[in-house]
């Protein structure tokens, strides 16, 4: 019998009352589950608004400029 079936049939065996004190005991130690998918699609929101278009670069031309004005 596995653990989890152990526990079942003891807290089957409780009394309304007693399952009331148990999840006032025991209740805080098991955390809660937060949906991770609005934190997750409020960053993609954000990371949409910090980027930025950048127009269609020739690159050759744009490092031919900065050596121009580097080195000259």
């Amino acid at each position: 019998m596995s653990t989890k079936e152990i526990a079942m049939e003891i807290l089957e065996r409780f009394t309304e009352e007693q399952l009331k004190a148990f999840i006032a005991l025991f209740g805080g130690l098991v955390p809660e589950i937060k949906d991770p998918v609005p934190n997750r699609e409020a960053a993609f929101e954000q990371l949409e608004k910090m980027r930025k278009h950048i127009p269609n670069l020739d690159e050759k031309k744009e490092l031919s400029e900065y050596r121009q004005e580097k080195y000259s």
